[in-house]
């Protein structure tokens, strides 16, 4: 019965740590470059901005991000980047890179385990 309740919370709070590890490893390997923002298009619910910027080898490389993770209004606007030189097709907006770890869908998951977590916890103390 334990293991009915403590299951959701678990796979939520695991799906979020693996969602923030591309961020982690960014903070430590990660360089910035600056993009050019592209086209957009009306994504899954959002908006979505295509950044266009070159590695490290001048390689023109491009990633789809959601809009509000994007400080710029116009299409051609500079667009602050980190990106990993080991795989460089890797990247994410500044923006999004410096929010705090609760913003982000990953740590979003986290919480919601841990509140899963809390609440599973109620009626096992209440019995």
């Amino acid at each position: 019965m334990t293991l009915l309740l403590y299951s959701p919370a678990a796979i939520a709070a695991v799906i979020g740590l693996l969602m923030m590890l591309p961020r982690r490893f960014l903070k430590r390997h990660g360089k910035p470059v600056m993009g050019e923002r592209g086209s957009a298009s009306a994504g899954t619910g959002s908006l979505d901005v295509v950044i266009h910027y070159a590695d490290q080898h001048g390689t023109k490389r491009h990633i789809t991000v959601d809009f509000s993770d994007i400080d710029s209004e116009e299409r051609g606007d500079p667009v602050a980047l980190v990106y990993d030189p080991g795989r460089p097709g890797r990247a994410m907006t500044l923006k999004e890179f410096t929010a705090p770890w609760w913003r982000t869908v990953g740590g979003f998951l986290v919480i919601l385990g841990m509140v899963i977590a809390l609440g599973a916890s109620v009626p096992l103390v209440l019995a």
